[in-house]
């Protein structure tokens, strides 16, 4: 099973390390998950959430990178998950976290590194094409049924946080994430 990255694995060379320790987080750190869920509405209700990592695993099946990465689609023409102008893009991370009380969330993770601007319409489309996921507007290869989802960005110096950040559920700097994710880059 993939767990972090390969060397075939040639999507994102210069995010991986820093995908692959969040991944490593999510997977076998209960403080790290709930980090990523720090000051949201789900902090609460995932508290003690564990990651459903062989379920989506096998939901995903094998590809060259993590079943986790690189999450692609096409938006959809009759919904609001894709902002007019903006050019499709994909999740960078996608977990899945389920409680004690039988709910699942996902947490759709976008990554940029330090002045790395997001495309027209990215940050926008987040929340929207959670919601569409979640709703299963249309068949997605690879994601699970989930009750609710969170929208995550990790970003670094130069991200225009008063633009941005209202389009995302958490915000985490590379600096906070250093403190919660062990073994992410400086």
């Amino acid at each position: 099973m993939p767990e972090f990255f390969t060397e075939d694995c040639r999507y994102q060379i210069k995010a991986q390390p820093y995908l692959a320790a969040i991944a490593a987080g999510v997977k076998t750190l209960l403080t790290s998950r709930q980090f990523l869920l720090l000051g949201t509405e789900y902090e609460q209700l995932y508290a003690s959430a564990e990651p459903f990592w062989e379920e989506q695993w096998q939901a995903r099946g094998k590809m060259r990178c993590p079943f986790w990465t690189n999450y692609w689609f096409e938006p959809c023409r009759s919904c609001d998950c894709r902002i007019e102008g903006s050019v499709p893009t994909e999740i960078d991370a996608l977990f899945f976290l389920g409680n004690d009380v039988g709910n699942t969330l996902a947490v759709h993770v976008e990554f940029k590194r330090d002045h790395e601007a997001l495309s027209l319409g990215q940050a926008e489309a987040y929340r929207p094409r959670a919601r569409c996921f979640r709703d299963q507007r249309r068949p997605r290869k690879g994601i699970l049924k989930h009750d609710h989802a969170l929208t995550v960005l990790f970003c670094g110096a130069g991200t225009d946080l008063i633009i941005v950040a209202p389009h995302f559920d958490r915000v985490i700097s590379h600096t906070e994430a250093k403190g919660a994710f062990p073994g992410y880059p400086d």
